[in-house]
């Protein structure tokens, strides 16, 4: 049986593909089309599934229920109507021309089975924290004995996901997209500034948002309005320098976000909690919660956000764990081979030589990862022991802002010999301390608050584990400094053609396609 999910208009639409109730592939329209946050119904995606994977589709699982989006827009913006509801026909005409049997997920129930049903976990708490679903903003539900107990619902136009869009948007970066930034920018700023005045924006014990400052509820374009400048001063303009003030209100920002999220699960204790929602892309947050609430172990999937969804509703219709949970579930291009400026046969000893020298590597190696971090498979890599080396990569070869952090990827064995973290966090999801001993020889990866984005290694047949076990022999470190294989404002490259292109328009030194070198 060929079972196709899809996510589609909002943002990060994606298609995945169950046959026969395992997963066998899944990937975001953006990949394909190159837009970011590509928010269109995924043609291209269902293309490649249908000329690879399967002829004829049986069922379709939507990740939400456009009638009930449809209802939440006319009872609380009006203004949004026409676009859902064309939406809703341009969706209804999409589906029809592949298969007639659909299931229509929730949104939250999407998010919620997505994380539960990739967990190690039989009983947990699922909490999904986002923008806004149908109507629901933030659900939790406690799982027991195989019974699924909701606990708690946020309702429109309260929601913690929005309120952190509409700070984004505030310091002049764009909502749905710029809030890692913000994330970033915290750490450089006191909250101690304007914590208190956040407390007028949102009651961290009822989650309510006093909608006297933002207009999300009545605007499709502005999620602010002018008495939040009256409250926290004039609004930054995306092309205004970043001051001590926008990085005092990024860190308040964080501060209420931190302290509304721990007192909801301070609410319900338990032990394993199954994180998902676009705001489960927090890893500051997310790296606090073992410390700061009963919960000791913590599960987020690859790709918690709306992306994710499209396999959430799969296995909401299922009701079945995913037994090979690997993010790596995109297009591959094995057999790309183009000899061109004295390309060589993968040496890993050789390139581990050469990080440890300072050059830059971009790694491109089978299937794209799925999800928005780079894990291995679309990365470009660097020595992250080497100062100056984070300018560089910001500067030269992503080109984006300079306060912005780099991720280490770590083998398993040796993660918490440098990181304050025995965690299993294999996608990238939470940020950790770094121990006192290695902050300054880990310069590269270690953000200025002394904390790193981790991601564990744990694959001992992966070529990066290989890699990261060579580059060890040469440098004493089995660390990597790890980013995506893009530069700011382009998606990650999805084929060796797009590879190549980036590589000879940056700074990097040497590009791997698969078991081939390419050199400039």
């Amino acid at each position: 049986m060929n079972i196709l999910g899809i996510s589609a208009y909002y943002h990060d639409s994606s298609a995945c593909l169950f046959q026969d109730g395992k997963l066998v592939f899944a990937c975001e329209e953006e990949k394909f089309t190159g837009v970011k946050h590509d928010s269109r119904f995924p043609k291209k995606t269902i293309e490649h599934i249908l000329s690879n994977y399967a002829d004829e589709i049986d069922l379709i699982c939507y990740y939400e229920d456009p009638k009930l989006k449809l209802k939440r827009a006319i009872k609380h913006n009006l203004l949004s109507v026409p676009r859902i509801w064309w939406n809703n026909i341009q969706l209804k005409y999409e589906l029809s021309k592949i298969c007639k049997n659909v299931f229509y997920s929730t949104h939250h129930d999407s998010h919620l089975m997505y994380s539960y049903y990739t967990s190690p976990f039989n009983e947990a708490t699922l909490l999904s924290v986002d923008g806004v679903g149908e109507e629901e903003t933030l659900k939790l539900v406690q799982v027991k004995d195989g019974e699924f107990i909701t606990k708690e619902t946020l309702i429109y136009p309260h929601s913690l996901g929005l309120l952190y869009s509409a700070i984004t948007a505030y310091l002049g970066f764009k909502p749905n997209e710029g809030e890692y930034k913000v994330m970033g920018l915290a750490s450089y700023g006191n909250p101690s500034k304007y914590y208190k005045k956040f407390d007028e924006l949102i009651n961290c014990d009822t989650l309510k948002v006093n909608m006297n400052y933002f207009s999300w509820d009545k605007s499709d374009k502005v999620m602010f309005n002018h008495n939040l400048i009256e409250l926290l001063g004039d609004n930054r303009l995306p092309e205004e320098t970043i001051t001590q003030r926008h990085k005092n209100i990024a860190a308040a920002l964080q501060y209420t976000y931190e302290k509304a999220l721990f007192g909801l699960l301070h609410k319900y204790p338990g032990k394993n909690l199954c994180l998902s929602g676009g705001c489960a892309y927090n890893g500051t947050a997310n790296g606090k919660i073992k410390s700061t609430t009963s919960y000791k172990n913590i599960w987020i999937p690859v790709a918690p956000s709306d992306a994710g969804s499209c396999i959430g509703a799969c296995l909401n219709y299922l009701k079945q764990s995913v037994t090979d949970d690997t993010p790596f579930l995109g297009p591959s291009y094995d057999g790309f081979d183009m000899d061109c400026g004295g390309a060589k046969p993968l040496d890993i000893d050789f390139i581990a030589k050469e990080l440890n020298e300072g050059k830059v590597i971009g790694w491109f190696d089978g299937r794209i990862e799925f999800g928005a971090r780079a894990l291995g498979h679309r990365s470009i890599l660097a020595n992250p022991t080497l100062p100056g080396m984070q300018d560089r990569i910001n500067k030269l070869i992503k080109k984006r802002e300079m306060f912005r952090p780099f991720a280490p990827m770590v083998t398993k064995s040796a993660q918490s010999t440098y990181f304050n973290s025995t965690d299993f966090v294999p996608y990238m999801n939470q940020v950790v301390k770094v121990k006192e001993e290695y902050k300054d020889k880990l310069k590269a990866v270690t953000h200025v608050d002394g904390t790193a984005r981790i991601q564990t290694v744990y694959d001992k047949k992966s070529k990066i584990y290989h890699l990261l076990k060579a580059f060890e022999k040469q440098s004493g470190f089995p660390i990597l400094l790890n980013t995506s294989f893009n530069i700011k404002d382009k998606t990650m490259v999805l084929t060796p053609e797009q590879a190549l292109r980036t590589f000879w328009d940056t700074d990097m030194d040497i590009l791997v396609i698969n078991n081939k070198m390419y050199f400039k």
